[in-house]
């Protein structure tokens, strides 16, 4: 039998360790934890099936979709992108640390709270 692994309902979302780390259960208190405090976050969206980050080391702050590698053959989510040292990727969004990210942050018109519920938080570093 071969293992195949997947992403369930229940990997979506924040998981029980950044609910600790940010002291909350709220998922918009969380997400701000985790980004004002220069904290970069990848993700795997379902809904469209690409990996996106939010990348704290430049000024200003950029939010890329991550490109797919070349060589990948379709069959597990986590080898279509390279972890170490990927392409910056199409930028979606430059900020500063003042902007409103909750509030401002869409992807396909849905906000990043509701696209993060629907997402495996897959790196925060």
């Amino acid at each position: 039998m071969e293992f195949h692994p997947v992403i369930t309902k229940a990997d979506l979302g924040w998981n029980e360790e950044c609910i600790r780390d940010a002291m909350s259960e709220d998922p918009e208190e969380i997400f701000n934890y985790f980004w004002r405090n220069f904290f970069s976050i990848i993700f795997y969206y379902v809904d469209d099936g690409n990996f996106y980050e939010l990348f704290m080391e430049s000024t200003p702050h950029k939010f890329w979709r991550i490109p797919k590698t070349e060589t990948w053959d379709g069959r597990f989510i986590g080898r279509q992108i390279l972890w170490e040292n990927h392409k910056e990727g199409e930028v979606l969004l430059e900020f500063t640390d003042d902007t409103d990210l909750w509030n401002t942050l869409k992807i396909g018109g849905k906000p990043i709270g509701e696209v993060l519920d629907r997402s495996y938080i897959a790196e925060i570093d």
